[in-house]
């Protein structure tokens, strides 16, 4: 018996869309954003016994959609308070001359685990503010939770 493979079209190619920022972007403080995330998150911290340190600069802002930042670093900060327990949370930033990079050190070493459900989700999302995540482990500075953004696109 002759087996046949049967292509129904040509298969897919998918182009790479440019970023479109979108009319709901407004001048958001990236501190007062981080501050009031950790505002709403200290019950469930204080649950794990966990402390959350704001390291944004207090004068660094993003125009860019508040809702769709928020989404990204809600998730990111609840995972690590999920994962972590007796801790302390440090949030920090580096501002380089391209990119703004918004970290969460030492995350856990089962950070991977606590965001594979909603990894996709979460990079669509950064991805709608001209962003990414990035995870990594390192000896030096253990697991860390990355979400990068465009300065071009996005900074003030």
């Amino acid at each position: 018996m002759k087996t046949q493979a049967i292509f129904y079209g040509a298969p897919r190619q998918t182009q790479l869309q440019p970023y479109q920022p979108s009319a709901n972007r407004i001048k958001v403080s990236l501190h007062q954003l981080v501050d009031d995330l950790v505002t709403s998150l200290q019950p469930l911290a204080m649950k794990r016994n966990n402390v959350i340190v704001n390291g944004v600069p207090a004068g660094l802002s993003f125009i860019a959609e508040e809702n769709v930042l928020a989404y990204v670093l809600w998730n990111m900060l609840t995972s690590v308070i999920n994962e972590k327990k007796n801790e302390c949370i440090h949030i920090q930033t580096l501002v380089d001359d391209d990119r703004t990079m918004i970290c969460i050190k030492d995350a856990g070493n089962y950070i991977y685990r606590a965001l594979a459900s909603d990894y996709r989700k979460l990079q669509e999302a950064a991805a709608q503010v001209g962003g990414c995540i990035n995870l990594y482990n390192d000896d030096q500075y253990g697991s860390n939770i990355v979400f990068s953004i465009s300065n071009t696109r996005m900074a003030m």
